[in-house]
């Protein structure tokens, strides 16, 4: 999640992190980012990936448009939520400028000077505010077309599920080196890829066992992980028959 490398940002490591994690400099894997809209996450994140595509999190807007629509029509629920899905299919219509223009013009319609409606002026300018600023960031028509993701609660949901749900529980603490270790396997138990890390971890204690090696199942030094050309090595390879006994 951009909340996530914003905070790596402040910390200086997150070309190391996103290195670490198959993005590093100049990779030609295309870079998709969901950010609250912050700008300066926008800011830094942009000089860090200039190639990036970055998406406004839409239920940000969303939540944004209904509010001003309970300024402006607050008494008439149903006129709130016809306005609100007017607006809404500017946003997923890539209508976004548009939409921003019919602002400003309803802006134009209220009195600047009569009390009654500077409530409706301000939260408008606050939301013309808002828009303008991130436009560039709200082309979702065509970022839905690409299968692109417009919104934070798919990431935020994973992260939920497989961090929150093994690592979040009563009375855990965590040093993030042992964290780490622990969501590499928690990982591969989601994608269904057990047995095959468990084959490839047994095929390195056989190979080390047949040339004299003692093999420690439980150290003090972590062990680089597989990678998936490992995994399918070891797939391809088997295990022989005399190789089994030995291990026996």
């Amino acid at each position: 999640m951009a909340e996530g490398i914003d905070v790596l940002l402040c910390r200086g490591t997150d070309m190391e992190q996103a290195t670490q994690r198959g993005f590093p400099p100049g990779t030609e894997k295309r870079i998709h980012i969901v950010v609250d809209g912050e700008t300066c996450l926008y800011d830094g994140l942009s000089t860090f990936f200039p190639q990036a595509t970055f998406a406004l999190d839409i239920r940000h807007v969303e939540e944004r448009l209904w509010k001003v629509a309970r300024v402006l029509y607050g008494p008439e629920p149903a006129q709130v939520e016809h306005w609100v899905e007017d607006q809404r299919e500017r946003l997923y219509t890539g209508r976004t400028v548009e939409l921003v223009t019919g602002l400003k013009a309803l802006q134009l319609t209220l009195s600047a000077r009569a009390k009654r409606d500077a409530g409706k002026r301000d939260a408008l300018s606050d939301l013309i505010g808002y828009l303008d600023k991130r436009l560039s960031m709200m082309a979702y028509k065509d970022l839905i077309e690409g299968d692109m993701v417009i919104a934070s609660g798919i990431v935020e949901g994973a992260a939920r599920y497989v961090v929150g749900e093994r690592l979040d529980c009563s009375g855990m603490r965590w040093i993030p080196e042992r964290a780490e270790a622990l969501l590499h396997l928690r990982c591969i138990e989601l994608n269904g890829d057990w047995e095959r890390f468990f084959a490839w971890g047994y095929h390195r204690w056989l190979d080390q066992m047949q040339v004299g090696q003692r093999v420690l199942i439980r150290s003090n030094q972590a062990e680089p992980l597989p990678t998936g050309a490992s995994i399918e090595a070891t797939d391809c390879q088997g295990l022989e028959p005399s190789q089994r006994a030995k291990a026996a």
